[in-house]
């Protein structure tokens, strides 16, 4: 639980994701660009559409954020040209705030670099009619190999299918709500709202952690764990990670556990490594489609070959083995400080801890002074006020075999419904 809220974008990061996620959507279409007039529209997509979005570090404010730019041009222009009048639309200005930053020019998406580590990829797409659910073409090209094509996409669609799919759970809710509150010194703090649907907006609105599916935040922690293996310094450094679009598809098809993090954790790993595994026993490589559109495939460019994949089974399978591990052996600090070091990074590492020791302090502050050999809170005779608290002590604090619900949610990732025209 520590380690998902340091991954937790703050409602600040949030914000500001936004304003420059607005700017550059002004930016590319305003008088004088090369793409002026044929701006039809600009969406969110990726982790941001899902509410999976990590902070890439804890002592600096980076993360990414993924735009789909809607263009009015026929869908057989030349895949180099898109690309190039996007790269021009942004850097060729007389504003400095565009002409002072790094913008680099990919094979599929142009990518603006901002000083605080930030990251907003554009990625240009034709909207293809007679179509479902805002079904795109995107358009590929590497200037290093010539190699250029166009491919059926829907990124939309998908953060639509992804967000009606994953469910909520309302004793998940209150246990990390709890958990806040002892980390935090608020145990008798009034109780929040937990679940409630979101608002109308163009970015989806910042959601709590406590309002996450469990789902989702085990998608979040496993993203952090494959970013440090696949980081400029890691085990694979310098190989293509497995795309995140990729991971959150095969999370929908693990099975649905508890209000326990570690089993949700655990099941998609399992899920992943399985999945994977049975692929490559087959002699093949692994065939991830978009369920919201068939035809747009997620895995086309990861994994290259069967050693890519293997690579990553690998590294899940020893994501397994040692939290299963840890679980089995019950709250050791040194040891969990080496695994989560291995698994998530030595600054994360460093930060649950001191989160771990303050959640005990404040708990016998306020009388759950008893504990597991696990780490975990238990309520002695007088438990704590806050029911939350009082609700997670009494239950030992994992492992709650309590039923998920599915809320009220809007049609679409951003909250609510989008004329489709």
């Amino acid at each position: 639980m520590d380690i998902a809220r340091s991954l937790q974008l703050t409602p600040s990061m949030h914000d500001e994701a936004t304003r420059r996620y607005e700017a550059l959507a002004r930016h590319v279409d305003r008088p004088g660009s090369p793409l002026e007039g044929d701006v039809d529209e600009v969406y969110p997509s990726g982790s941001f559409a899902i509410h999976a979005a990590i902070r890439s570090k804890i002592k600096r404010d980076q993360h990414d954020v993924d735009a789909v730019i809607e263009l009015v041009i026929p869908s057989e222009t030349d895949p180099d040209l898109v690309l190039d009048r996007l790269y021009g639309a942004i850097v060729n200005t007389d504003d400095e705030l565009y002409r002072g930053l790094t913008v680099e020019r990919n094979s599929r998406c142009v990518t603006v670099h901002y000083s605080d580590g930030v990251t907003v990829d554009l990625m240009p797409v034709v909207r293809l009619p007679a179509t479902p659910e805002r079904v795109s073409k995107l358009f590929h090209h590497k200037p290093e190999s010539g190699e250029a094509y166009t491919k059926e996409i829907n990124p939309d669609g998908f953060a639509r299918h992804f967000n009606q799919t994953v469910e909520i759970s309302l004793e998940f809710a209150r246990r990390f709500e709890a958990r806040r509150l002892l980390v935090d010194g608020q145990l008798f703090a009034s109780n929040p709202v937990l679940v409630e649907k979101a608002a109308t907006q163009p970015m989806p609105e910042h959601m709590p952690l406590e309002r996450k599916s469990p789902r989702v935040v085990a998608l979040q922690l496993l993203k952090c764990f494959r970013d440090k293996r696949y980081r400029k310094h890691g085990d694979h450094a310098g190989q293509r990670k497995p795309p995140s679009v990729v991971m959150a598809a095969l999370a929908l098809d693990a099975p649905q556990v508890g209000a326990s993090l570690t089993d949700e954790l655990l099941s998609v790993a399992t899920t992943m490594r399985d999945v994977i595994i049975e692929a490559d026993r087959h002699g093949r490589l692994l065939d991830v489609r978009n369920p919201a559109y068939l035809p747009d495939q997620f895995t086309d460019r990861w994994p290259e070959d069967r050693e890519a994949q293997r690579l990553w089974a690998a590294d899940l399978r020893h994501l397994v083995d040692e939290l299963k591990d840890l679980r089995r052996e019950g709250f050791d600090p040194m040891r969990v400080k080496r695994v989560f070091d291995d698994l998530f990074g030595a600054t994360i590492a460093d930060h649950v801890l001191k989160e771990h020791a303050k959640a005990q302090n404040n708990a016998v502050l306020g009388g759950a002074s008893q504990m597991t050999p696990s780490g975990q809170l238990q309520s002695p005779a007088t438990s704590p006020r806050h029911p939350a608290i009082s609700g997670v002590m009494n239950a030992g604090g994992l492992g709650l075999g309590v039923g998920l619900i599915t809320p009220v949610r809007a049609n679409t990732s951003m909250g609510g419904e989008i004329p489709d025209g």
